[in-house]
């Protein structure tokens, strides 16, 4: 991880009227299970595992935007998408969560929010506690002061050997596909997270290449590329879940 790194956030709220108002309120929104036809429904029930897959940033946050203008929030949602397509083409039984299918953050009021950075990662952390998914990934990507940084991180909980086990074989897939470099599996511990340490699932936040670099932009958007390295991630939480290899 470079030293000018895309500033990660932790935040605690200790207001826990807040958080309860969030649940009886319904977020503005729930957890979507998107369809091939466009489609979309609340997933009522869960099957014997839930993948629960976070696009990061949406609405009025666009997230770290690359040197080509494209903003990190309809990346991380494009590959988001993928990603849980992927993996329930490889095990239908999976059920797979969104905290968004499109651009709308349900869970803050943009009209009327004092501060939407807090508002957002409370009520996106409430949704996934609330719905409990057995994994949860949050999809990002990366920016730096020197264009020259490039390469995919993923952080975790000291404890969570589960995602940790995922990370090690999603790295073991990125880097037969050919995509960019593995700079590493860090912990909370050296960087608190917030959409990582309070959550209750097996959590990674994984950031996928580095909007500031023209390698990794050109890579994350080569159609080849792209599909290689979603159905990676997928294949990972698959291979996890069912503890052996697909290949």
């Amino acid at each position: 991880m470079t030293t000018h790194t895309k500033k990660r956030k932790f935040i605690r709220w200790t207001s826990f009227l807040i958080l309860c108002g969030l649940v009886v309120l319904g977020f503005g929104g729930m957890p979507v299970r998107a369809f091939d036809d466009g489609t979309q429904t609340v997933w009522d029930g869960y099957a014997p595992t839930t993948v629960m897959i976070d696009a990061g940033h949406g609405g009025m946050d666009s997230g770290a935007i690359a040197f080509n203008g494209q903003y990190e929030k309809d990346l991380s949602l494009e590959y988001a998408l993928k990603i849980g397509a992927y993996i329930q083409m490889l095990d239908p039984s999976i059920a797979v969560l969104y905290t968004r299918t499109g651009d709308e953050v349900a869970w803050v009021d943009e009209e009327t929010t004092m501060d939407f950075e807090v508002d957002d990662l409370v009520g996106r952390s409430t949704v996934v506690n609330t719905y409990a998914p057995d994994y949860l990934l949050c999809v990002h990507f990366n920016s730096a002061e020197d264009p020259a940084a490039y390469g995919y991180e993923a952080f975790v909980r000291p404890e969570d050997g589960t995602s940790q086990q995922v990370y090690s074989l999603l790295s073991q897939k990125l880097a037969n596909a050919g995509f960019s470099a593995d700079l590493g599996l860090l912990s909370t511990a050296d960087a608190p997270l917030h959409m990582v340490d309070l959550t209750n699932s097996a959590s990674m936040l994984l950031e996928l290449g580095f909007l500031t670099n023209e390698g990794d932009v050109y890579a994350i958007n080569d159609p080849v590329m792209k599909e290689n390295i979603c159905r990676s991630i997928a294949e990972a939480y698959v291979e996890t879940i069912h503890g052996a290899s697909m290949n």
